[in-house]
């Protein structure tokens, strides 16, 4: 049989839950053919460009624009304009993508991104393709693109995400509360000492661990500076992922700073950052938010994109495991309250470890091989 991962590159979190759900396969050594597919081999050159290009030019440069697109496409009464307009688009755009699946007849496609999830949609629909579909959610939100008719499994981070696909009209036995699917080795935690002795930084201090995804986005440099002038125990960890200036600038900052702070560029190993951290400051991304509440990490967010960040922000809040910062400003007084109350923070933890689902690749990957069983 044959299982396809989907996935597009727009963001990073798309093809790491891919990855991770990959691995589960791999771990459970099914005989099936599993492969990670991205969507935008398969379409035209200019396209596939324009949609990586796009996504990270909203991200890095005009969040309030991406914000607006966010809210403006899922607003329920332009549904009737815009999904005719998508499903036109993709189709004139993806159309070597269309004529893969049809080809090639996978047994099932597992959606990370909407892209596919539309496409293959429409395929089943047509009668192109009789495989069985999954959709998986990638953010605590439901963006209405995540919407498609002819899915036939949902899986979401929580509860209220569920409740937000049921108010779009897809029916309640179609969702799976499942998680969102992070590496495995996030599920395995070393204990704070043995992590801060094999990254080799100072022991006896409140680490916090700043990271600014794969494009090293956010306030960050500002962050740094107002964090290190505190007059406490502090060590901050920054990874900085793919931006090399970003990792020059820190690095100036940091040769100037009367406290510890380690500045890394991309690293395999953010889950033992984690490990060794007693708070994370970042961007509310859905897959960064799913490792920090499996490692039981509280989190303050720095910044976020209105619209689905916005969304993962909200459900850390109303679960008491972060906090969303006004402003850099705010971020000392913050990080001195966590400091200075072992039982808010320890309180926090707690809530985030009963949050996590570490087990969602391999439940997603069951839930695949369940459905094509029938």
């Amino acid at each position: 049989m044959k299982i396809f991962i989907v996935h597009a590159p727009a963001g990073a979190g798309h093809k790491r839950a891919a990855e991770a759900i990959k691995d589960a396969f791999d771990r459970a050594k099914t005989p099936h053919e599993v492969r990670i597919i991205n969507s935008l081999d398969y379409t035209n050159p200019l396209f596939s460009r324009s949609y990586t290009w796009g996504y990270n030019f909203l991200v890095s440069k005009a969040p309030f624009a991406g914000g607006f697109f966010f809210y403006f496409t899922d607003f329920k009464l332009f549904q009737f304009f815009v999904r005719p307009l998508r499903q036109a688009v993709n189709f004139i755009n993806c159309v070597g993508f269309y004529r893969f699946i049809i080809n090639e007849k996978p047994d099932c496609v597992i959606s990370t991104n909407f892209l596919s999830s539309d496409i293959v949609s429409n395929l089943k629909a047509l009668k192109l393709n009789n495989g069985k579909h999954i959709t998986c959610v990638t953010d605590y939100g439901v963006h209405a693109f995540r919407v498609a008719k002819h899915v036939d499994d949902y899986v979401v981070a929580s509860e209220h995400s569920k409740k937000e696909l049921i108010a779009k009209g897809i029916a309640a036995e179609k969702i799976r509360i499942l998680g969102i699917p992070v590496q495995h080795r996030f599920t395995e935690k070393l204990d704070k000492e043995t992590a801060i002795r094999k990254l080799g930084l100072k022991e006896g201090l409140f680490n916090i661990l700043i990271i600014g995804g794969g494009l090293g986005v956010g306030p960050i440099p500002a962050l740094v500076k107002i964090v290190s002038g505190c007059a406490c125990p502090f060590q901050l960890v920054v990874v900085c992922g793919n931006n090399k200036e970003l990792v020059d600038e820190l690095q100036d900052i940091a040769a100037g700073s009367s406290m510890p702070v380690k500045v890394y560029g991309f690293v395999e190993n953010v889950n033992e950052f984690m490990d060794a951290a007693d708070v994370m400051i970042s961007k509310p991304g859905g897959l960064s938010l799913s490792e920090a509440l499996i490692k039981g990490l509280p989190v303050l967010v720095s910044s976020y994109i209105a619209g689905h960040e916005e969304k993962n922000l909200k459900f850390l809040e109303k679960n008491n495991v972060g906090i969303g910062l006004k402003s850099v400003e705010e971020a000392p007084e913050r990080l001195q309250a966590l400091f200075a109350s072992k039982d808010l923070l320890n309180s926090m933890r707690e809530k985030a470890k009963q949050l996590g689902k570490p087990s969602a690749a391999d439940d997603i990957a069951l839930l695949a091989l369940e459905i094509i069983k029938g």
